[in-house]
């Protein structure tokens, strides 16, 4: 699937499943395989899940096995600057 997903909810990418484009909500799970810009409060990457582009979140969590390859910045509280992750 592509396109560009706004939720105030969250967001699950199964197992199996692919996306590609950019994704905002407040908590996103990828168990299978996405492309593109992520915004969330919280990201998940299971062990099956494979993330690659951008990535803005207020906490991210890579099981064993979960892949993550580009670039990170964490969601700062409103009385910090934006920290930049290097991978």
């Amino acid at each position: 699937m592509n396109g560009t997903l706004a939720s105030q909810c969250n967001v699950t990418v199964g197992v199996g499943g692919q996306f590609e484009g950019s994704i905002t909500a407040k908590k996103v799970v990828v168990s299978g395989l996405f492309e593109g810009s992520i915004d969330a409060d919280r990201l998940e990457i299971v062990s099956t899940g494979r993330v690659s582009g951008e990535i803005c979140v207020g906490e991210l969590v890579i099981e064993p096995g979960g892949q993550f390859n580009g670039s990170s910045q964490i969601k700062a509280s409103a009385d910090q600057e934006p920290r930049r992750l290097s991978w």
